[in-house]
């Protein structure tokens, strides 16, 4: 992977008169020592490959086979992106700077969702990075059933009718349980600033030897990369149910 990592130098502007003139003519510069950007290579081990190693016989499919063929190509896709998910919900739940823990009630969400946005102002992440919380549907639905959230038009989408939900300055993204870790419903992360992918090295369908018809295979690598220094925007949330309220003794 590419890297840039040059750190950022704040020098003073020196007006001398031997600065850029007089004796400094040509070896100096008013704007201070010049710090040259590039960008290096940072080597990411990838984690286990991955593999498809499907058949097709043409005397059993009861199906036209071609069709058979793209669709289950297509499914393996599927289930590659749905590994991967899971893969990104642990890697944010790993990188988290910052564990917050509160009631799962109207008045215990919004409580930690201000945390979470005073952490990011305070860890100074940039203004420029869409804030997002990945929420269960636990969190989502109270959330949105008690107006916490404001909709606003996403005129990007290029659809009339879609609305994204926003609250605190993070932007819902409402998620299946799986992706969580046991006991955790919320992630909070900005984007783009770590990565999760997949190197496809082979997809094909070969004719078999073994019986009339073709063989699918598929082999692949994932990886994932996140800089220890983009951990401070992420954060993650774990939310219990309120105690119920004791009766009054009569």
């Amino acid at each position: 992977m590419k890297v840039t990592d040059t750190e950022v130098v704040i020098q003073e502007y020196d007006t001398g008169a031997n600065v850029a003139f007089g004796t400094g003519t040509g070896n100096s510069s008013r704007f201070g020592p010049r710090n040259e950007v590039k960008s290096v290579n940072h080597q990411v081990a990838y984690d286990a490959p991955l593999a498809i190693h499907d058949g097709v016989d043409d005397f059993t499919v009861n199906d036209v086979a071609d069709e058979v063929i793209a669709e289950r190509l297509g499914l393996h896709g599927e289930e590659w992106t749905e590994h991967l998910n899971g893969v990104h919900g642990k890697l944010i739940s790993n990188s988290a700077s910052e564990t917050l823990a509160g009631e799962l009630t109207k008045e215990g969400v919004a409580k930690v969702f201000a945390q979470e946005h005073k952490a990011m102002v305070n860890n100074k992440v940039s203004k420029r990075l869409e804030r997002v919380a990945y929420v269960n549907a636990d969190v989502y639905n109270l959330i949105v059933d008690n107006n916490l959230a404001t909709a606003a038009k996403q005129s990007s989408a290029n659809i009339d009718n879609q609305t994204v939900y926003k609250f605190k300055g993070f932007v819902l993204e409402e998620l299946a349980d799986d992706y969580f870790q046991e006991g955790e419903q919320a992630y909070f992360a900005a984007d783009n600033i770590g990565v999760v992918g997949i190197g496809i090295s082979i997809a094909r369908t070969v004719d078999s030897e073994d019986f009339a018809g073709v063989a699918i295979q598929g082999a692949a690598k994932y990886g994932k990369y996140l800089p220890e220094k983009n951990r401070k925007a992420v954060l993650k949330a774990s939310f219990t149910e309120a105690a119920p309220e004791e009766e009054p003794t009569p």
